[in-house]
């Protein structure tokens, strides 16, 4: 069984990759080369996105309804079930696989996904490589057609769909390598079969996205755990500036503070990768939302892990 890989792990591979590195620095940097003007007014709580990545492997997804906001409301705005897989096999044909894990989660929706929808919650399906060559950058017409065919079968469970160009060892398995335009002809294609929300971590071949597949997305999330800062491709307003590690968050101040500069800046959001089980991390979402003047807290129940294997 294939079990997915954390960013964290990720780290240790791409540590020479031309992005901040994924470790944790003592202080976090903003993104080299990137542009960092303020292109629209600041941002207003009520439609600035806490996205929140889940490794369902390890923690049940239910578990990020339970951070609320002072009135009741869920804290995080979006879900995303890390992760499914694009895969290719000797025949060339490239299709999405679910683990144990994810198939149980995306076969049950009304135990798994529909609670943290009827919170409010929009829940996105999660997708990385796999280590069989074909990956999001590296496809014809024809694999696109089919991949994001497999896709959208689950559009009436999930409200999007998100991609993290890592693992897919292209060149391997009789697949070529990159081009420059699978990966904008794949957003674009899953565009026109859905109104869903498209998202990419802003990681792996994202420099290949075209301004049209761009405008497409809905946002674009930098790829430096615990770092700061915007790419000048996207708009402000369709970038998430902030991606906190919740295995070894930065410092709540920290937290507060650059939330508060990705507010001003008028981003999309902020993001949190690893959701632990347990409700450690109350103090790390608190500051997010101490910029905006609203406080956060753990309902006190926990969901434990009990699908898959």
């Amino acid at each position: 069984m294939m079990k997915t890989y954390s960013f964290f792990a990720a780290c240790a591979l791409f540590v020479a990759a031309a992005f901040t590195s994924c470790q944790q620095a003592e202080e976090p940097m903003d993104m080299e080369g990137q542009n960092f003007a303020e292109t629209r007014a600041a941002a207003d709580w009520s439609d600035f996105y806490r996205v929140v990545y889940v490794e369902v492997n390890d923690v049940n997804p239910l578990n990020a309804g339970e951070y609320l906001l002072e009135d009741g409301t869920p804290f995080f705005t979006h879900v995303i079930l890390f992760a499914s897989n694009i895969r290719g096999n000797a025949n060339g044909d490239v299709y999405n696989y679910n683990n144990p894990n994810n198939a149980a989660i995306l076969a049950n929706p009304a135990t798994y996904i529909k609670p943290l929808q009827d919170k409010g919650i929009k829940v996105i399906m999660g997708n990385l490589g796999d280590h069989t060559g074909a990956g999001f950058a590296n496809l014809n017409a024809a694999q696109i057609a089919s991949y994001s065919d497999d896709l959208i079968a689950y559009n009436n469970e999930v409200n999007g769909y998100d991609f993290d160009d890592e693992w897919a060892e292209y060149g391997k398995n009789g697949f070529p390598g990159v081009n420059d335009t699978s990966y904008s002809n794949l957003i674009l294609a899953l565009r026109a079969k859905t109104n869903g929300t498209l998202s990419v971590f802003d990681w792996g071949n994202t420099h290949t996205i075209s301004a049209e597949a761009i405008e497409a997305l809905d946002w674009g999330c930098q790829g430096s755990l615990n770092g700061y800062g915007f790419n000048s491709k996207y708009p402000s307003g369709k970038y998430i500036p902030l991606f906190v590690d919740l295995t070894n968050p930065m410092i709540a101040t920290r937290i507060r503070s650059y939330t508060t500069q990705a507010k001003n800046a008028g981003a999309r959001g902020v993001a949190f990768f690893n959701l632990p089980m347990a409700s450690t991390r109350v103090s790390s979402f608190n500051a997010c939302a101490q910029a905006f003047g609203h406080t956060v807290s753990h309902s006190g129940t926990t969901y434990s892990k009990n699908y898959g294997n």
